[in-house]
């Protein structure tokens, strides 16, 4: 606990607390979704995704993790990625991509990423962003992926484009390889920044979030991309266009800067709370989603939905805390426990 990063567990836990609104959406509110609703929670995944890959960085820098690590603590990931398609969504593993299984193979891949010189990071990265949109007209660009239900096989939505599980692993999956290891990339070249200057909280990153921002807006503005709703769930990122990563790019370093300015704010400190636990937090609330909301409350008005929002939110919060105290109590506590919590 007193070697973790706080700003990047805030900021994880800001990742939480906006990725809760959107995947409680998808069956809990009434659609069309109020447009600027969309895009509250359209930031959490990028957000969470560089997180992991800045995780990759910093730990093998000041904790000595190696590529055995990473490849067993992605197949982990990945495992309990595959428990949650089975056991939440009903449908087979390995076909939608769930960012869960992105973060899984992407763990090993940024240790392999950290070896390389600063400019051969930045081609890749620069690279995937700038052919995902290629690739998606090249490929094409699923309204929804194939998945089907488990265990009866049966398929679940059935459209006009729909495209191969291969093709959702590279371009039209919820979280595929393109665009979406990119960000994972661009957490380790921010984090060999981080070693470097200490802080976020200089006036250089603020210029460049907004730059970067301002820059990615305009791109977005004038070639907005479709905007799907998948089944309901309706961020901004389907498809991920060019002017919506840049932005992201942007937005994550400004939270960056302005948490890293002062991140003692005693309001932080419920988002603290919330994002050390990240991966349990993260399962905790698709469970209660699926089976304690979804149950009883089903396409409800925007109201009735901010109530529940903010109920299951602080639900969380309060068992984050709960959770961080029972780690200061119990220091040795096995792998597996320390996987799901946080170390």
């Amino acid at each position: 606990m007193v070697n973790r990063d706080k700003t990047i567990d805030i900021l994880r836990g800001l990742a939480i607390f906006t990725m809760v609104a959107a995947n409680m959406a998808g069956p809990v509110l009434v659609e069309p979704h109020p447009f600027l609703f969309r895009f509250y929670g359209s930031f959490a995944a990028p957000l969470f995704i560089l997180i992991s890959g800045m995780m990759v960085a910093l730990t093998t820098q000041t904790k000595g993790h190696d590529l055995k690590y990473f490849l067993v603590r992605g197949m982990l990931i990945i495992a309990v990625g595959a428990l949650i398609d089975m056991l939440i969504w009903k449908i087979y593993p390995f076909t939608t991509v769930d960012v869960l299984y992105l973060i899984g193979i992407s763990l090993p891949l940024a240790y392999l990423f950290l070896r390389l010189n600063t400019m051969s990071q930045w081609l890749i990265v620069i690279s995937i962003f700038f052919f995902t949109p290629i690739l998606q007209n090249i490929f094409g660009y699923a309204d929804y992926p194939t998945e089907f239900l488990f265990p009866s096989g049966v398929l679940t939505i059935s459209i006009e484009n729909q495209t191969n599980i291969l093709n959702h692993w590279l371009v039209d999956g919820w979280f595929p390889i393109f665009p979406w290891l990119g960000f994972s990339l661009l957490g380790v070249i921010l984090a060999n920044l981080r070693l470097k200057y200490k802080t976020f909280g200089r006036s250089v990153f603020l210029l460049t979030g907004t730059f970067f921002l301002v820059f990615g807006s305009v791109i977005w503005y004038f070639y907005p991309g479709k905007f799907l709703t998948r089944a309901g769930y309706s961020e901004v990122f389907y498809p991920p266009t060019l002017g919506y990563i840049i932005s992201a790019v942007g937005l994550i370093v400004l939270l960056f800067f302005i948490v890293d300015h002062n991140p003692s704010i005693i309001a932080y400190n419920p988002l603290q709370a919330l994002g050390e636990p990240a991966l349990f937090m993260y399962i905790l609330h698709l469970s209660l989603i699926e089976y304690v909301i979804v149950p009883i409350w089903s396409k409800e008005n925007f109201q009735t939905f901010l109530f529940f929002y903010i109920v299951l939110s602080l639900m969380l919060i309060l068992i984050s805390y709960g959770l961080r105290f029972f780690k200061v109590k119990w220091r040795d506590h096995p792998f597996i426990i320390r996987f799901l919590l946080g170390g």
